[in-house]
């Protein structure tokens, strides 16, 4: 018994590493990647789309029933989710490539037009963080989705006969 469920963990542990890692280089390659001007909005959509990816890979790899696939693909968004928050940061700063995450740069700026006069001053490295927090979150719900909807083993669907 104990040796199924260390082998379960395991199988857990290397899911969750696996779809971590694809969201995670995902970001960063989104944060240093330089893009033409016409190629940084379709790829800020892909890059925004990355945590289905991982969140896929974790729950496919980690099999079982449905509940652990969506705490994979959860797990594997919280990776990819804490380096897409530090790529958004960061890429918010001077003199970092224009790339895909240069459309939260975009977003912030056109969106601080719609805030009272002084807010986007006075809270302007605020505004960089919750944008980051909000990719961060983006990336474990769709991880969480994304791992629930994969194939897994075992299926929780009762049949009832009559």
């Amino acid at each position: 018994m104990q040796s199924q469920l260390s082998s379960m963990l395991d199988r857990n542990a290397e899911a969750v590493a696996v779809g971590g890692l694809a969201d995670a280089g995902i970001a960063l390659a989104a944060a240093v990647v330089a893009l033409p001007e016409e190629a940084r909005w379709p790829a800020f959509a892909g890059v925004a789309a990355g945590g289905l990816v991982g969140g896929y890979l974790a729950g496919r790899l980690a099999g079982g029933s449905w509940r652990n696939r969506v705490r994979s693909g959860l797990l594997a968004g919280l990776v990819g989710g804490a380096v897409l928050a530090v790529a958004v940061w960061w890429s918010l700063q001077p003199g970092t490539p224009a790339g895909a995450l240069w459309s939260v740069n975009y977003l912030l700026a056109t969106g601080a037009a719609w805030l009272p006069p002084g807010f986007a001053a006075r809270y302007d490295a605020l505004l960089g963080v919750g944008a980051a927090l909000v990719c961060a979150t983006v990336y474990v719900a769709e991880g969480a989705l994304a791992g629930g909807a994969a194939p897994g083993g075992e299926s929780e669907i009762v049949v009832i006969r009559e």
